[in-house]
């Protein structure tokens, strides 16, 4: 998710076939990860199920992630 959200921040669309090469994450494993993150409505896929899909985090998704971010900046600038 992490990888999807800064790809989202530099206008960047990333497939999931280019998620699981440079992250060495088996095709199989992605793709159950990929179908569970979907049906939690964290990640969109654009597409039919494949490897070549393009994805993108949701509004959702963003929001958290951004949410978590915040609040690391600040614990890292408290301590």
């Amino acid at each position: 998710m992490l990888e999807l959200f800064v790809a989202d921040a530099n206008g960047r669309r990333v497939t999931a076939r280019e998620v699981s090469h440079r992250n060495n994450i088996p095709g199989n494993v992605l793709a159950r990860w990929l179908m569970n993150l979907t049906q939690i409505g964290f990640i969109i896929v654009d597409g039919d199920g494949n490897l070549d899909d393009q994805l993108t985090l949701s509004g959702k998704a963003l929001d958290i992630i951004e949410t978590v971010m915040a609040k690391a900046a600040a614990l890292r600038e408290a301590g």
